[in-house]
């Protein structure tokens, strides 16, 4: 699987917790199997996450479960079978059990679970290892839930379990238990990696101290005893009973790196550690697709994390995320985030190397900023008039250096035909024809255009403007691509542009702009990469095909909630190695996101 680049907010905004570069998420690169660090993947200041000082943020903290009243305190002993999570619906049942340990994990566990559409239910006690090997007058409380927990799965037996525990030094009792699990027909018993109590130091109050004074939160790093970590008794266990497997994290929590053997006590700007030796919850959900990976290898989870998330807090940051693959000191469009037609033909014409930057009308958002600071293009070419992006706007821009230069013509028309003819022109190949009048069937055509290195031009319903018919002159096109429907661009458009040019003409429009983006998309290869975003916004879309044209990929529709059956059908038949989706969970929900990992093989 190829490089992954979900990206999360810009340095120095506060942090949500969503950011796709946030905590484990920093360490992806190539794939889920294997973390990579990166130079900026250990923090150094802040912000952090939870956000810091106080420490309370993330010493307090509790998985959400236990507001749900689906975890037994100390004193209980009595099974909580109501809890449940994931598809409720679904015929694979999934049983999460172990100590609070394993509720830290929770958060992944059930992105997981929804993910793959088991449901899974919560069976969590105090400091209460589901093992046999009695804790006697120690902890009666503890072996009577056992007990009881034991009589429940015999009679309800999960497909699964996901274990973890803090108790050690009982590897027959966890072979016993697990002999047994496995006895009663479950199929997998997948012990979870342990985090181990922290040597010297309270992390959440060493990073709280460092932020209020400014000391390099590096200084926090822990000693994670490898005496403890992971829970040897369960990683012994594991290797002697069939239907166990033991799933390691510690790469993920604590990767290698010039703090080693100490580990980061906030990386990826999340906070690791909570309280004692409990990852924080915050942290824990960044584990989803290191844990949803490593369960897909072990043959337990059907699935890939195949889908990986681009998405900013508005259409200006995503577009920044999307352009930290690009190569610095080249060449950057900045383009209207109000209105697609010049951010269109910007993205056609910004090619596989370049970027589109959104800005607004009369300010310089602070992520295209950040973006352009650290890009350091040679030049900027600002598309669009006076009465799209202001000149203050400019003035801004001039400040960050390099050249500044406006591309832009009397309308949206005469303005595509400005940036078709931009230096190097491309003569005698391919020309884009797409209407100026709705941004619809436009959207995934950049990203074609721009992977072979073609302009996209404008025209009107039922005519091509002056300025569309010089530049094809211009360019003396061999072929003409026609993008959308005949409500879009009428039967006359193409005769007209056919009389002009002498090019072979065809059309690419289906029945919407879904069905559209999926025919633009037949020609991408197998295995490639393919860029997914809502198809009723036109900021993200256009954004994202430089960097669908940067792998030779395409860029396909969704609905905000849901996966249309074009789109459906072209990720089948395109079986592509990875995608990426663009923009937050506003602007395409969490289960678009776990439908198309479903999808992919």
């Amino acid at each position: 699987m190829s490089a992954l680049i979900i990206l999360g907010a810009l340095p120095g905004t506060a942090l949500t917790g969503d950011e796709d570069d946030l905590g484990a998420r920093a360490l992806h690169e190539d794939s889920w199997s294997t973390p990579v660090l990166g130079p900026d993947d250990l923090t150094r200041h802040g912000p952090v996450h939870p956000a810091s000082p106080p420490a309370d943020a993330v010493l307090g903290e509790q998985p959400s479960y236990y507001d749900d009243g689906c975890h037994v305190g100390t004193r209980g002993t009595d099974v909580l079978p109501g809890c449940l999570y994931g598809d409720p619906s679904s015929s694979v049942e999934v049983a999460m059990v172990g100590d609070s340990h394993i509720g830290r994990l929770f958060p992944a566990l059930e992105e997981i679970a929804a993910r793959e559409q088991w449901a899974l239910r919560t069976y969590t006690k105090s400091a209460c290892a589901f093992v046999d090997e009695p804790r006697g007058t120690a902890y009666q409380a503890c072996d009577d839930y056992n007990a009881a927990l034991r009589a429940h799965l015999a009679n309800d037996p999960p497909d699964i379990v996901l274990t973890l525990a803090k108790r050690q030094k009982v590897a027959d009792g966890y072979v016993r238990t697990w002999s047994w699990l496995q006895s009663i027909g479950v199929e997998h018993v997948v012990a979870l990696w342990d985090s181990p109590q922290p040597a010297g130091l309270v992390p959440a109050e060493c990073v709280a101290d460092a932020i209020s004074s400014g000391t390099d939160l590096t200084t926090c790093a822990m000693e994670l005893p490898d005496a403890d970590s992971g829970n040897p008794s369960m990683r012994t266990a594991a290797e002697q009973v069939p239907a166990a497997r033991f799933l390691d994290l510690r790469d993920w929590v604590c990767p290698q790196s010039r703090l080693s053997p100490r580990c980061p006590a906030v990386l990826g700007r999340a906070q690791v550690y909570a309280l004692g030796s409990h990852l924080a919850t915050v942290f824990g959900d960044t584990l989803a697709d290191p844990i949803h990976q490593r369960l897909h290898e072990m043959g337990v989870a059907t699935y890939r994390p195949s889908v990986d998330r681009v998405g900013g807090a508005d259409r200006y940051e995503s577009a920044a995320l999307l352009s930290r693959d690009v190569r610095p000191g080249g060449r950057v469009f900045v383009a209207s985030g109000s209105d697609y037609p010049d951010a269109l033909a910007a993205a056609a014409r910004a090619g596989d190397g370049g970027a589109v930057l959104l800005t607004r009308r009369a300010s310089l958002p602070a992520a295209t900023r950040t973006a352009l600071v650290r890009l350091q293009p040679s030049q900027i070419l600002v598309v669009g008039g006076a009465s799209a992006v202001d000149r203050s706007v400019l003035t801004d821009l001039q400040a960050l250096g390099g050249e500044v230069r406006r591309v832009a013509g009397d309308d949206r028309y005469d303005t595509a035909a400005a940036v078709a003819g931009l230096a190097p022109a491309q003569h005698g190949g391919t020309v884009y024809v797409s209407s100026g009048a709705g941004f619809a069937d436009a959207l995934a055509a950049a990203a074609q255009a721009g992977r072979v290195d073609s302009p996209i031009l404008l025209v009107r319903p039922g005519s091509v403007p002056e300025a569309t018919a010089r530049a094809l002159d211009q360019l003396t096109p061999r072929q003409v691509v026609v993008v959308g429907g005949v409500a879009a661009v009428g039967d006359e458009v193409l005769d007209r542009v056919h009389a002009l040019t002498g090019a072979r003409t065809t059309r690419v429009g289906g029945a919407d702009r879904y069905a559209t983006a999926a025919l633009l998309a037949g020609g991408t290869a197998a295995r490639s990469e393919l860029y997914v975003t809502s198809g009723t916004v036109f900021a993200d879309a256009l954004a994202a095909a430089p960097a669908a044209a940067a792998v030779d990929g395409a860029v396909l529709l969704v609905r905000p909630g849901s996966v249309p059956a074009p789109t459906s059908d072209a990720v089948r038949d395109l079986d592509p190695a990875r995608i990426v989706l663009v923009g937050g969970p506003a602007a395409v929900t969490d289960t678009v996101q776990r439908t198309l990992i479903r999808l992919v093989r």
